[in-house]
């Protein structure tokens, strides 16, 4: 009977931090551990294994702030097949809103330990991390709900993370991590507006107004076009600007990412008319693309660093 109750438990809580989404902040974590090893720096992995626990704290966080509110101003009313633990009445706002505010009690403690070894560098991304997670879906103003959204993911899921791994690493500055986080990011800002594509009409129902709404129909297409397309579009501009100009951007094995293009086409051809079920299932299948561009990206970083040094 216990061992049923625990794992009931367990359930629930999976459900409401939702870790198959972990894979947003896991990669850009990796790919700047992997920029650094590449730029010559040996890895410091307790400084990793902090650094991981930190950005999973915060992103568990905003998880669980982003379904809290979004319950809380009505928007968050139908069950959804890997989340919802607050509609499906499983666990209350108050209770997500403590998880929330331990996590980034967590994730600010492996901040403020990192700071310490790291320096003053590591703060100023902590404290951007947490305005982000703390303002993403709170009450009155917030990012998502004012068509910011896209804008701060693209920072706390791609520049923050990616920077500052290889900060920790390192602690030295270099242009590689915003670069590469440009890309990776992409995908990330995809997911989200995948999903607010496909809920164009309720959201703007319910006063949320996001970029899809402001692009309307056809623009969205564009713009989701855009998101699954330019990241390749930037890996070989990359590449081809560092053999041009002699300076080392990124090895040539970071054009593994090009294993994963057959399917960012098939999903930039997507439109609720021509593929209803791929749509309604968008933001997961982009997730996917996230998962195969982010892994390759990082292991053909990780690759260069071997056939340079060969």
């Amino acid at each position: 009977m216990n061992k049923t109750h625990t794992s009931s438990k367990v359930k629930i809580w999976l459900t409401a931090v939702r870790p198959f989404a972990y894979t947003a902040s896991l990669l850009p974590v990796l790919l700047g551990l992997a920029i650094s090893v590449y730029l010559g720096f040996p890895v410091k992995w307790g400084l990793f294994g902090l650094t991981l626990l930190g950005v999973l704290c915060f992103h568990t966080a905003a998880n669980l702030l982003n379904d809290c509110y979004d319950h809380k101003r009505g928007l968050d009313r139908d069950v959804l097949p890997m989340s919802g633990a607050i509609v499906r009445g499983w666990l209350s706002e108050k209770q997500v809103f403590r998880a929330a505010m331990l996590c980034l009690v967590l994730g600010t403690a492996c901040g403020l330990a990192l700071t310490h070894f790291c320096g003053w560098v590591v703060l100023a991304l902590g404290g951007i991390g947490a305005v982000i997670a703390l303002g993403y879906t709170r009450s009155g103003f917030c990012f998502k709900y004012f068509a910011l959204g896209d804008a701060v993911i693209f920072i706390a899921f791609g520049i923050l993370p990616v920077f500052g791994t290889y900060w920790v690493q390192s602690q030295t500055f270099s242009l590689l991590p915003l670069l590469w986080s440009i890309p990776i990011s992409c995908y990330t800002v995809g997911i989200l507006h995948g999903n607010n594509w496909h809920d164009l009409n309720s959201d703007a129902a319910s006063g949320c107004r996001t970029v899809a709404n402001l692009l309307g129909p056809n623009g969205s297409r564009l713009y989701y076009r855009f998101l699954v397309l330019g990241p390749y579009v930037l890996t070989i501009a990359f590449l081809l600007a560092g053999k041009l100009l002699s300076q080392r951007v990124g090895p040539l094995t970071a054009g593994l990412v090009l294993l994963s293009v057959p399917l960012a086409i098939k999903l930039s051809r997507t439109t609720p008319e021509r593929d209803p079920d791929t749509f309604a299932m968008l933001d997961g299948r982009t997730a996917q693309l996230h998962l195969a561009f982010g892994a390759l990206l990082t292991i053909g970083i990780f690759l260069g660093r071997i056939t340079e040094t060969l």
